[in-house]
């Protein structure tokens, strides 16, 4: 199942794929789990990957609008406390538009992180389902299947320092016991998708060094000739 590494430079064509498939994406946030059950998901054994891994992207989606918003409340939680201590009974108008302003910036940060979160799980499902191993960078984006065992060990590195990084964390007070379970599932979850990158990079032929080098310009065109390594 050899397939070539291919360098895209600018290339519309692609970009516009992408975003062909906004709709499609969408109706699996829509309607999760239907490829793969909860109870299926947990294991270690899938009859196809793929729709494993679009699932997990989901969840992670949800879980990252959950983390999302629970930060936004210890936040806010956060900074009434730290303001009620320093400025006593202080009450005036400028007291009620700096609590005003100080919402307004938690929502947006709340929106901005749900909006992250679609973006990533759309493209990471994108690149590891639709193109079998991709990886863009602003104007350029590299296509093969190695890409593949990137993606798996990345996502499984992460998954660990995050999960280290959550225990260290881990205090008495109920805000860091919360914020420590959020992260570990969400560690969890980037585990399982990195399994499943590892699980599509073998069925390709767990090549690391692809056969044949590429060039696509703008508009898809090949670019040049081809290097056969």
């Amino acid at each position: 199942m050899s397939a070539p590494f291919v360098f895209h430079c600018l290339n519309i064509k692609l970009a516009d794929e992408l975003l062909k498939t906004c709709n499609e994406y969408l109706g699996y946030v829509r309607r999760p789990f239907q490829s793969v059950p909860v109870s299926q998901l947990w294991k270690c054994r899938q009859s196809n990957w793929a729709d494993a891994f679009k699932e997990w992207g989901v969840l992670q989606f949800y879980m990252g609008v959950v983390t999302a918003i629970i930060m936004a409340v210890l936040r806010g939680l956060d900074w009434n406390n730290r303001h009620n201590d320093e400025h006593g009974k202080h009450h005036g108008e400028h007291h009620e538009d700096y609590n005003a302003a100080v919402i307004i910036n938690i929502g947006i940060d709340v929106v901005v992180r749900i909006l992250v979160c679609y973006i990533l799980a759309h493209l990471s499902w994108f690149a590891v389902v639709r193109k079998n191993g991709c990886f863009c960078c602003i104007i350029a984006c590299c296509e093969c299947p190695p890409v593949l065992l990137l993606w798996g060990v990345l996502s499984i590195v992460w998954g660990i320092i995050g999960m280290l990084d959550s225990v260290q964390d881990l205090h008495d007070c109920i805000i860091c016991i919360i914020g420590t379970i959020v992260q570990a599932f969400y560690c969890i979850i980037l585990l399982y998708m990195g399994l499943c990158c590892l699980k599509l990079w073998i069925q390709h032929g767990s090549e690391i060094i692809p056969p044949v080098i590429q060039g696509k310009g703008p508009d898809g065109e090949v670019v040049g000739a081809a290097v056969i390594l």
